[in-house]
């Protein structure tokens, strides 16, 4: 069969989908539920006037999704309740790190003491 027959046929397989889209068929297998088709048992068809009118509906919505988007601007409440949240972070993270079992050594444990009273 010619390509020019296969394209005239009423029902096309995903083979001559994919020949005439120039997609790989992998690709037709992942937008199948997107692409209006038919099923035969387990056998997929098309039809090519649904799948041109699918094509210029297609356009349509990639038109409208290449308008650029304007970006978000952060609130200040945003700003400052992530202020408050590393604020936070960081005084529990203070907090463990210095406490009273490590905060400042004493002298009494220096080896001078322990020279002193005769340990050493």
């Amino acid at each position: 069969m010619s390509v020019n027959q296969i394209f005239d046929s009423s029902y096309w397989d995903i083979l001559d989908l994919s020949h005439y889209l120039k997609v790989k068929v992998k690709t037709l297998y992942a937008m199948i539920y997107d692409i209006p088709h038919y099923r035969v048992g387990k056998l997929i068809r098309f039809k090519k006037e649904e799948i041109e009118a699918w094509m210029e509906n297609k356009k349509a919505k990639e038109d409208v999704k290449k308008q650029p988007r304007k970006k978000r601007e952060r609130s200040e409440s945003a700003n400052s309740h992530i202020d408050r949240l590393i604020r936070k972070t960081i005084d529990q993270t203070k907090q463990e790190d210095y406490n009273l079992d490590h905060g400042k050594p004493d002298l009494k444990g220096s080896k001078r003491e322990e020279v002193n009273n005769g340990n050493l």
